[in-house]
């Protein structure tokens, strides 16, 4: 029986939410490795799924395209600088932020940075905007697929039970679906995801 792209994309779901699940319950390796080789493993996967040349799949990199990922990134890390400002006084939300901060303890912030760059949001993009949310864009039409796939990219974090990486992943979600869905291209929604993780867990850190 041949699957289609759809139904391959429907059953790498259920991998990546046991791959979520291993990184942040299970650790079986510091967090950070795990997120690499997770993160990895869904990159090598969408480009098998997808089965097309990267320049397709990836789009051409253009200094607009560059300006695109720099300036969202930084107006997310604001959006979020923000939020924190907002929700700081909730305890529960905080600790949820403090329990995400704790994994920076694990590596050295040099490290953290280069495994940022690759593969950890290269992988995160081509995965869940490069696979997820065009197959599912294919089927349901834009809006309905942006939604969906930033809901389950918020979904696949449940098992953390921190409402604050949940809220944090959806919202991401949608910044960098709609990104994508504008340009349609994953050079700039790569290179916002990298700035505002760099920005968040090792340039200026909210906590």
């Amino acid at each position: 029986m041949k699957f289609s792209k759809f139904q391959l994309t429907i059953i790498s779901l259920i991998l990546a939410a046991a791959l979520w699940t291993i990184v942040f319950l299970i650790h079986p390796y510091d967090f950070w490795t795990s997120l690499s080789l997770a993160t990895a493993l869904l990159l090598i996967l969408s480009l098998a799924i997808n089965g097309e040349n990267p320049k397709i799949i990836y789009g051409k990199l253009s200094i607009r395209m560059i300006l695109y990922g720099v300036i969202s990134g930084l107006l997310l890390y604001g959006l979020f600088y923000v939020g924190f400002e907002i929700i700081k006084s909730t305890s529960f939300l905080l600790q949820g932020v403090n329990s995400v901060y704790g994994f920076r303890s694990t590596k050295p912030a040099y490290m953290i940075a280069l495994l940022l760059i690759f593969p950890i949001a290269p992988g995160e993009e081509t995965y869940w905007r490069g696979l997820v949310q065009r197959r599912l864009t294919e089927r349901v039409g834009p809006r309905a697929g942006l939604l969906l796939s930033a809901s389950v990219y918020s979904m696949v974090h449940l098992p953390t039970l921190n409402p604050t990486l949940i809220l944090t992943a959806f919202i991401g979600g949608l910044v960098w679906g709609a990104l994508y869905e504008l340009t349609g291209n994953l050079v700039p929604v790569i290179i916002s995801h990298t700035l505002w993780d760099i920005l968040i867990f090792v340039i200026l850190p909210l906590a």
